[in-house]
């Protein structure tokens, strides 16, 4: 009797035995093992929420560690641009929505008005333009974009409007339009000028002349850029800036906005930046400029829009030809021996037919012993001169 009730009780404990239910195919266990079955997916819910979480926190640290330099370096920018910007010097306000860089310097007319290489800013004129202070007002600025001056606003949600001007910004007529807003209109220097240009700078002085005849007194055209050279020797020009330019200067442009050029400067990881003979404050600004994404995106429209900016002084001269009372002085330099022989010959020849073809009777002088595209740098002096002579001949006239 007594065995029969333990075996009673065990059987209470263990619970109903399990039972097999034949269902086709398909054999179902009924009982104790179905709770188990439960539990078991109970536990596979928990480690699909574990990982969800682990996935969530890593994105979390990945968005974080890739926006932080982005973030460090807008904060540095911003708080470097009023303390790093030259003075003297302003930023003038042209429209609406836009400032530009305006450094003046001396007093006297007439005013010389600096204008600065492809995607430089008016730093490279820092020693002629303080020699060239003691005799005139001189001002130099920066183009859209580049250096200390603010990018065009482009209105993209109304195209009814925007100009035509508004939608190409770098192109030569639309910074042609901005320094007479410039200097003329909120500046208020007075009239003429002259013109002195660099490389890209030469067109738009040459530019400008042709247009505001009436401001322009002369120009001085130093190593430059000619229309039509970006065809010769079979495109031997264009091939070139790309190469030198274009991929260089989109590199630069998202390692600044990434913020790991400021990330590489902070970690002595940069590279080599050549800073000889500049003082602290100079050396900061370059800092400055190089973690500026804003300035290197304005280099690149630049020499994208190349091509339309040559195009439009090509249909000028079809239009209206080189005022004959503006004197015209033109400085070249000896052939860069680090370029291969067809750029050399290409620049030659774009140079030769300003010269000779676009500008006959000017003054040319050749300046020996240094290229073209150092001129600024090593020959100021001789520049300075030259530049004084067409002062001069502005006075007489």
């Amino acid at each position: 009797m007594s065995s029969v009730t333990t075996d009673s009780s065990a059987r209470q404990r263990r619970g109903p035995p399990v039972q097999a239910i034949s269902d086709g195919d398909r054999t179902v266990a009924t009982g104790s093992s179905v709770t188990g079955t439960a539990a078991g997916g109970g536990g596979g819910s928990h480690v699909l929420v574990r990982c969800a979480r682990h996935c969530f926190w890593f994105m979390v640290y990945t968005v974080l560690i890739v926006a932080a330099p982005m973030v460090m370096n807008h904060a540095a920018l911003y708080k470097e641009q009023k303390a790093l910007m030259p003075t003297p010097g302003s930023l003038v306000r042209i429209n609406r929505h836009q400032k530009l860089f305006l450094r003046c310097l001396g007093h006297g007319s007439p005013v010389v008005v600096l204008e600065a290489p492809m995607g430089e800013t008016h730093s490279v004129f820092e020693a002629l333009q303080l020699s060239l202070a003691k005799h005139t007002r001189v001002c130099s600025y920066d183009r859209a974009g580049l250096g200390f001056s603010e990018r065009p606003f482009v209105n993209r949600t109304e195209p009814g409007k925007r100009s035509k001007s508004q939608g190409m910004p770098h192109t030569v007529e639309h910074m042609v339009e901005d320094l007479y807003k410039l200097l003329v209109v909120e500046s208020g220097l007075p009239p003429p000028y002259v013109l002195v240009g660099a490389e890209m700078g030469s067109l738009i002085t040459r530019f400008f002349a042709q247009i505001f005849e009436g401001a322009v007194a002369a120009v001085v055209l130093v190593d430059p850029l000619v229309e039509g050279a970006e065809n010769l020797e079979h495109g031997a020009l264009r091939r070139h800036w790309k190469e030198t330019r274009l991929f260089p200067w989109q590199k630069q442009q998202f390692s600044a906005a990434s913020g790991l050029y400021r990330l590489s400067l902070l970690t002595g990881m940069a590279g080599d930046i050549k800073l000889e003979g500049l003082t602290q404050r100079q050396k900061d600004r370059k800092r400055h400029l190089l973690c500026q994404p804003a300035h290197w995106q304005a280099g690149v429209e630049e020499l994208f829009l190349l091509n339309e900016t040559m195009a439009q002084i090509q249909l000028l001269w079809r239009i209206k030809s080189f005022p004959t009372n503006i004197s015209v002085s033109v400085v070249t330099g000896d052939p860069d021996s680090s370029l291969n022989a067809t750029v050399n010959r290409a620049w030659q020849q774009s140079q030769a037919v300003l010269v000779d073809k676009l500008h006959p009777g000017c003054t040319h002088k050749r300046i020996v012993g240094v290229t073209g595209k150092s001129l600024l740098q090593k020959r100021s002096s001789q520049i300075h001169e030259i530049v004084l002579k067409a002062l001069d001949s502005a006075k007489e006239s």
